[in-house]
């Protein structure tokens, strides 16, 4: 993490390289599931799948990252609606992979944007310095009044 950041941002930051680890954990779980024999084994681990999901949503919704929150429901729906175990696996594995490319977008929009305000705020100071400096020294080169 580049710098220092406030603490909303440092907070979603590590929320999303969370969830970053977090799908690459279901990406695993994900090919577990395709390589299923069984489809008892199968239908475990794709409601595993869809129950991981389903958390990640709600953490999401708590943390206000509401766009993330949606692709996330949505991809745990797509984990627990029927269909082939060879279709469930390619609309996941599909889907896992643009979640990481949104939650990768998100990150670096966050730090963009949290570096953004830190410069706004660094030369808000620095200019209301240079004018109170510049206030308290018009009276000194005034001199005394009498």
């Amino acid at each position: 993490m580049p710098g220092k950041m406030s603490a909303k941002a440092t907070e979603t930051v590590e929320f999303l390289d969370y969830l970053l680890r977090q799908c690459v954990l279901l990406d695993s779980q994900i090919e577990d599931y395709a390589a299923a024999k069984k489809p008892a084994t199968a239908d475990w681990i794709r409601s595993q799948i869809a129950r991981e999901l389903g958390h990640l949503r709600q953490r999401a919704m708590v943390k206000n990252l509401g766009p993330l929150a949606d692709d996330v429901g949505r991809l745990g729906i797509q984990a627990s609606t029927s269909g082939s175990q060879q279709m469930k696996s390619r609309v996941l594995r599909e889907g896992i992979g643009s979640l990481k490319a949104a939650v990768e977008r998100r990150r670096k929009g966050t730090l963009d944007a949290d570096a953004a305000e830190m410069k706004a705020d660094k030369d808000a100071d620095t200019t209301a310095k240079a004018a109170r400096e510049a206030q308290d020294a018009a009276p000194a080169a005034a001199g005394p009044t009498e």
